[in-house]
This record gives C-alpha cells, sequence and structure tokens, in this order.
C-alpha cells in the first residue's frame, strides 16, 4: 500500500456474507483483529492522502460546482474529474470572484488554496 500510494483509498472490515470465499473457512480472524487491521491500514492510508493532497496546493482544476457545503452554510462545495461523488473527499470553496456568484451544477476553473487528509479547499479564479 505505502508503494501504491493511492490518491484515494478506503477499507472495510471483512464480515461473514454467505458465498464469499472465505465463509467457510475454519480459522477467522476475531472482529476486534479485524477492526485494528483496517485501523492500521486507513492511518497509513491518511498520511499517503495529506501529503497527495498537499502536492495539489497552488495547481488548477475544473470543479463542478454542488451547491452549499454540508459542513457550513459559509462554504460552497463541489468536485474535480479525480472526485468519485460520495466516495471521495470533497473540494470545498471559500473564495470567488466578487459579482461572480457560482451556480450550482455550473463548471468553473479552480485553485487548490489548501488541504486536509482527504479534502481540499479552493478559491474559484
Amino acid at each position: 500500500m505505502k508503494d501504491a500510494a493511492f490518491d484515494w483509498m478506503g477499507a472495510f472490515g471483512y464480515s461473514d456474507q454467505e458465498g464469499a470465499g472465505a465463509f467457510d473457512h475454519d480459522k477467522k480472524l476475531s472482529p476486534r483483529e479485524i477492526e485494528s487491521r483496517r485501523k492500521s491500514l486507513m492511518s497509513i492510508q491518511k498520511k499517503i492522502s495529506r501529503a497527495r493532497k498537499k502536492s495539489l496546493i497552488g495547481r488548477e482544476f475544473d470543479l463542478l460546482l454542488e451547491g452549499t457545503s454540508t459542513e457550513s452554510d459559509l462554504l460552497l462545495e463541489g468536485r474535480t474529474a479525480m472526485h468519485a461523488p460520495e466516495i471521495d473527499g470533497k473540494v470545498f470553496v471559500n473564495d470567488y470572484p466578487e459579482g461572480n456568484e457560482p451556480k450550482e451544477g455550473e463548471f468553473y476553473r479552480c485553485r487548490i488554496t489548501a488541504a486536509h487528509d482527504y479534502d481540499l479547499v479552493a478559491e474559484i479564479v
């Protein structure tokens, strides 16, 4: 995982499902061990993601504006071509040119101004 340095990655713990390859195995990990391993993977990915997102600061992308942020009505949010809807992080927009009120569903050129573990902050240029 460290060598692959995925831009986006999520990990889910195994749960028994009839028909799954491991369903009939006698020796299975405890739920506690499954969760410990999942947390370990996500901890590694968080560091990778943080570094990858920081490398985007200053770069410009086309942004599909999705509307007011669910985090704060003071922010807008959207996604770029590298963001899968409802899966990957978001791009929060905190600035745009005066007199040019952005509209939901429209595309805008944005510049990344800050990065967090999984999300980005941008201004519309």
